[in-house]
C-alpha cells in the first residue's frame, strides 16, 4: 500500500507540472556565444594553451621559414620522412624537398592540415575537407599540424560558419590534452603568419 501511495504522489507531481501553462521554458540561443569571447590575441591564446597541455608551438613568419624549420626538426630528430594525410599535402612537401609518404601506417611522424583551431578551448579541427578522406584512420605517435594565423579563431561557430554548403564527412575535433594523453607522444602545431 505504501509503494502505491508513493506511486501516486509522484504521478501527481508530474500531472501538475504538465497542467502548468503559464511557466516558459526558456530554449537556448543558437547564435549566442558559448563561450567567454577572447580578448587577447588568439595565436598567443592558443599557444599558451597548447604548451602547457605538452604540445610545442611553432611560430613562422612565411612558408620559408615554414620549411626551414620542419627540415630541421626532422635533421635534428632522424627523421627520414612524413606521413601526409592528402595527396595534395604530400606534392607539396615534395616540391619542398620534403620526403613524404601517403597514409602509410610504418611511419611514425604524421603531418596534416587542418580547417581551424579554437584558441580558448585548445581545440583543432580536422575535417575531410582538407583532402584526409579515410588516410587518417588513427593519429600516428608523432603529429605535426599546419595551420594559418587566419585559422585560428575565438570560437567553434566562427570555423563551423566557414564550412562549404555541402558539408564534409566528417569533422574530427580533438584537444591537445586528450590526444597528447590518449593517442600521440608528441604534437607539434606549426602556425604560419600571413
Amino acid at each position: 500500500m505504501k509503494n502505491s501511495s508513493e506511486k501516486e504522489k509522484i504521478l501527481k507531481l508530474l500531472r501538475d507540472s504538465l497542467f502548468r501553462g503559464d511557466e516558459q521554458i526558456s530554449i537556448a540561443d543558437t547564435h549566442e556565444e558559448i563561450f567567454t569571447p577572447c580578448n587577447d590575441d588568439p595565436v598567443m591564446v592558443f599557444a599558451e594553451k597548447l604548451s602547457s597541455d605538452g604540445g610545442r608551438f611553432v611560430y613562422c613568419q612565411n612558408e620559408a621559414e615554414l620549411f626551414e624549420n620542419l627540415k630541421n626538426l626532422a635533421s635534428y630528430r632522424n627523421w627520414t620522412h612524413y606521413n601526409a594525410y592528402s595527396s595534395n599535402l604530400q606534392n607539396y612537401l615534395q616540391q619542398n624537398g620534403l620526403s613524404s609518404t601517403l597514409a602509410d601506417p610504418s611511419t611514425n611522424v604524421g603531418i596534416s592540415l587542418c580547417q581551424g583551431i579554437v584558441a580558448p578551448t585548445g581545440s583543432i579541427i580536422i575535417t575531410s575537407a582538407q583532402g584526409v578522406g579515410s588516410s587518417l584512420i588513427h593519429f600516428p605517435q608523432i603529429m605535426i599540424v599546419v595551420a594559418m594565423t587566419s585559422q585560428i579563431y575565438t570560437s567553434y561557430k566562427q570555423i563551423l560558419n566557414l564550412l562549404p554548403p555541402t558539408p564534409p564527412e566528417w569533422i574530427i575535433s580533438i584537444k591537445s590534452s586528450k590526444l597528447i594523453e590518449e593517442e600521440i607522444k608528441e604534437l607539434y602545431l606549426f602556425v604560419v603568419d600571413e
